[in-house]
């Protein structure tokens, strides 16, 4: 008995995995998808049994999840901005289908329900079914080639290998005077250009580049704003550099998060449409900013834009999801205490 090699229950936690479809890598469909994505599509997957345990079952027995903003936040590790994008692509790629929430009361206060979020299931093709059965194959195959080496490996293979083990030998002088005239090159730097003019001309020109990009870098990934593109569009032509640029996203975070504050409601922008609200108001409200700084004197751009927008979230956007929730609160389902206090 003391031989013997027990698991511990550390060991059994540690080779816990999260399983992502092999068709998002073969079907050109969910290949474009972001790997944000895909990871957060097997970690909801993951939380089925969850769901179950919480009985997150509706009538026609399809699987949903009842999570808010802030606990996908902490599910997902990452910022309001990413969890909008992430659900915003898994929509479009048919894998999440989201039902709006309603509130409810209890002991006398006002509860807002978060919104049921249901996975869909990948597509998969005859021909995602052909590449991952070769994949799979292709492993295994590489699998004996390594397990048994010499089987497999033809002259020329080893040839190849000597090749590369010895160049000179095979290569000749010649070649190796190549080699050591690129290496020569890749070390090689010119004088720095000392005259001031032509410094400046080189900043001025990396700055346009980064502006002119401004849009492609604000959608990457790790940058969390919900600044529709055509918005960012319009603050990427208004401004000067792409620091001035990324501080107008920054004014606009601040107008919403003080738009919530006065009206003690939470806005996730990517959900407005459900509320019945037109997103492009944000761009027309930049665009009236812009204007007013064309024809009238504008004493500060930025508090001028702040304003703006704060009062589009406060007296538009705020003032949808505020009735949304009084219609719901009067008419709306009644929702089972345990679909939705467990999960607080």
């Amino acid at each position: 008995m003391s031989n013997f090699s027990f698991y511990t229950a550390n060991e059994i936690y540690a080779e816990k995995y999260f399983q992502l479809p092999k068709v998002f890598f073969t079907n050109v469909k969910y290949k474009k998808m972001s790997n944000d994505s895909k990871v957060a599509y097997a970690i909801l997957k993951d939380r089925f049994s969850y769901s179950v345990k919480n009985k997150w079952v509706d009538k026609h027995n399809r699987i949903y999840f009842v999570f808010t903003v802030e606990e996908l936040k902490n599910i997902l590790n990452c910022a309001e901005g990413k969890v909008a994008k992430i659900k915003k692509e898994l929509t479009e790629m048919n894998l999440l289908f989201q039902e709006r929430g309603g509130s409810t009361w209890i002991n006398g206060t006002k509860v807002n329900t978060p919104n049921k979020l249901y996975l869909g299931k990948p597509e998969a093709t005859a021909e995602d079914v052909y590449l991952i059965d070769a994949a799979e194959s292709q492993a295994s195959s590489g699998i004996a080639k390594i397990a048994n080496p010499q089987k497999y490996q033809s002259n020329s293979k080893n040839q190849g290998i000597a090749e590369i083990a010895n160049p000179q030998k095979s290569n000749g002088t010649n070649d190796s005077s190549g080699i050591a005239e690129i290496a020569d090159n890749l070390y090689y730097t010119p004088s720095l250009d000392t005259n001031r003019h032509l410094i400046d001309t080189r900043k001025a020109e990396q700055e346009s580049i980064l502006l002119e990009n401004f849009v492609t870098l604000m959608q990457d990934d790790s940058i969390a704003t919900f600044v529709p593109e055509n918005a960012l569009s319009l603050i990427k032509t208004f401004s000067s550099t792409l620091k001035d640029a990324k501080k107008t996203v920054k004014i606009i975070h601040n107008a919403k998060y003080k738009a919530e504050q006065v009206i003690q409601t939470k806005i996730v922008f990517e959900e407005l449409p459900l509320y019945g609200v037109n997103t492009n108001e944000l761009y027309n409200t930049l665009l009236k900013a812009y204007q007013k700084q064309k024809t009238e004197t504008v004493t500060s751009m930025d508090n001028l834009i702040f304003t703006y927008v704060k009062n589009w979230f406060i007296e538009k956007a705020g003032q949808a999801v505020l009735q949304a929730n009084q219609q719901q609160t009067k008419s709306g389902p009644k929702i089972p205490m345990h679909d939705w206090s467990e999960s607080i």
